[in-house]
C-alpha cells in the first residue's frame, strides 16, 4: 500500500505559502529586536516604557497608503490640490505639480519607518537591511516613548494657517527622536560625546541637497530633512546643557517658531514672532477679479530651506537668522485660472541692518523660481514680495511699473506689522 504523499507543494498557493513563512519569520526578528531596542533606548533618554505598543512591517506601498490616509484626514483634497499650487508659486515646487503626488513621491521616497500614535504600531519598512533596522527603531520606537509621555496624538495635528508654528513642533518631535537614537548609540558617553562640527555638517548636508541627486523637489525636501537634523541638533545641545528634563519641559511648553528651534537663545527667551495681519479686502479692491484662496506664514526654517536653494547653507542661514514674523496670501482668479495663484506677503525683520542681508539673497531665490513673476521691496525692517502678480490686470496701470506701484501700495495698506521685540 502506497503512502498518502500530502498535498502538493508545488504551484502558486506553495510558493504564497512560503512567503508568508518567511515574512511571519521576520516579523517575528523585527519585534523581538525591536523591544530590546525600545528598552534601551528608553533607559538613554530616561523615558521608561509605560505602554504596549506593536510591531509590523509595512511595503512601500503601504507607506504610500498611510501617508495618503493621514494627508486626508488633516486636509480635504481642495486643501491639497491649492497647497500645492502655492508652493508652486513660491518657487517651492515646479508650476503645474500635483500637490499630493509631490508630498506621497517624496515621502515614500524617504521614509523607513513609521509610529502610529492611533493603533500603537511601530510600522517598520519590509525593505530596510539589517545594517539600517537599529538607525529606524531607534527613531520611532523613540515616538512611541514620546506618545506614552507626552500624547503624540494630540500634538500632531494641524494648526491651518500657522505653518511654522507646525513646523517647530515637528523640529521638537523629530529632533528629539533622532538624538534619543543617538543617545543609545553613543552609549555610555552619552550625546556630550558628539561633537558640534558633526552636527552641524549633518544639518548643513540637508541644505546642500540639490537637483541631480536623485532626490525630487529639493527645496521641498530640505524643508522636510530640516527636523531631523537642525531639530536633533537643537535637541542635543539643550541636553547637553540642561538635561533631558530640560527636553521634557518644552513638551509642556512647546516652541511657537521654528527660529526658536533653531537658536537657543531665542529659545530660552521664548522670543515670540512679530505679529503680521492682512486686510485682505485692500488686496481684492485692486485685484477684483481674484478671490483669497490661501493664508499662511513661512517662518525661518522654510526660508534657510529656500535660500539654500541659490547660497551657501552658512550664507542661507545667515540672511534668514534676523526673522522677526510673516504672513502671505494667495489669491486666485475666479475664472481662467492662470496656471499658479499670486502670492503676496511680507517678513519683518528684527532689525533694518538683518532685512538688508536678506534682500539680495532672496531676490536671488525669486529671480531664479520667478524670473518674470516677481516683486521684491524692501522698507526699513520688512520685505515685501508677490509672485505671479503677471495675471493681474489693473485699470488705469496698463504697464508693469504702474501695476507693480499699485500693488506695492495696496500692500503697504493691507499688512499691519507689529513692533519688533525681543522677549515677552
Amino acid at each position: 500500500m502506497e503512502e498518502d504523499p500530502g498535498p502538493d507543494v508545488r504551484g502558486p498557493d506553495a510558493d504564497a505559502a512560503r512567503q508568508a513563512q518567511a515574512r511571519a519569520e521576520s516579523q517575528a526578528k523585527v519585534d523581538a529586536s525591536a523591544r530590546r531596542i525600545i528598552q534601551e533606548v528608553a533607559s538613554s533618554r530616561g523615558l521608561p516604557v509605560k505602554g504596549e505598543f506593536a510591531v509590523e512591517l509595512i511595503s512601500k506601498d503601504g507607506v504610500r497608503e498611510f501617508v495618503r490616509e493621514v494627508m486626508h484626514e488633516e486636509m480635504t483634497p481642495e486643501e491639497i490640490r491649492v497647497t500645492g499650487r502655492v508652493q508652486a508659486a513660491l518657487g517651492v515646487v515646479p508650476v503645474g505639480s500635483d500637490g499630493e503626488q509631490v508630498l506621497l513621491d517624496l515621502l515614500e521616497f524617504g521614509i523607513l519607518g513609521i509610529y502610529d500614535p492611533k493603533r500603537k504600531v511601530l510600522l517598520i519598512g519590509d525593505f530596510v537591511d539589517r545594517g539600517a533596522l537599529g538607525m529606524v527603531v531607534g527613531h520611532e520606537g523613540a515616538h512611541g516613548l514620546q506618545d506614552m509621555h507626552f500624547d503624540l496624538e494630540a500634538l500632531n495635528h494641524m494648526n491651518k494657517g500657522r505653518s511654522d508654528l507646525d513646523t517647530a513642533r515637528t523640529f521638537l518631535i523629530e529632533g528629539d527622536a533622532q538624538a534619543s537614537y543617538l543617545a543609545w548609540m553613543t552609549g555610555s558617553e552619552g550625546v556630550g560625546s558628539i561633537g558640534d562640527d558633526l552636527l552641524a555638517t549633518q544639518a548643513d548636508m540637508v541644505l546642500q541637497i540639490r537637483d541631480g541627486m536623485g532626490i525630487p523637489y529639493p527645496t521641498l525636501a530640505r524643508m522636510l530633512q530640516m527636523p531631523y537634523t537642525d531639530g536633533t541638533r537643537s535637541v542635543i545641545e539643550l541636553a547637553r546643557s540642561e538635561g533631558w528634563t530640560a527636553v521634557d519641559a518644552l513638551y509642556a511648553q512647546l516652541p511657537t517658531t521654528t527660529e526658536q528651534m533653531l537658536h537657543a537663545d531665542k529659545l530660552a527667551a521664548r522670543e515670540p514672532a512679530r505679529s503680521v495681519e492682512i486686510d485682505t479686502k485692500v488686496l481684492l479692491e485692486l485685484a477684483t477679479d481674484h478671490e483669497v484662496v490661501y493664508e499662511d506664514e513661512l517662518g525661518e526654517a522654510s526660508l534657510v530651506a529656500m535660500l539654500a536653494d541659490v547660497a551657501s547653507p552658512f550664507t542661507a542661514r545667515k540672511a534668514a537668522a534676523g526673522w522677526g514674523g510673516d504672513r502671505f496670501v494667495a489669491l486666485e482668479r475666479k475664472t481662467n485660472q492662470a496656471p499658479a495663484p499670486l502670492v503676496v506677503g511680507v517678513i519683518a525683520w528684527d532689525s533694518v541692518a538683518e532685512a538688508q542681508q536678506f534682500e539680495p539673497v532672496f531676490r536671488d531665490y525669486l529671480e531664479k523660481h520667478k524670473p518674470d513673476a516677481h516683486l521684491l521691496v524692501r522698507t526699513r525692517d520688512q520685505v515685501f514680495y508677490a509672485t505671479h502678480h503677471d495675471a493681474l490686470s489693473l485699470a488705469g496701470a496698463p504697464d508693469s511699473t504702474g501695476r507693480d506701484a499699485a500693488l506695492t501700495k495696496a500692500a503697504a495698506k493691507a499688512f499691519a506689522v507689529g513692533k519688533a521685540g525681543k522677549s515677552k
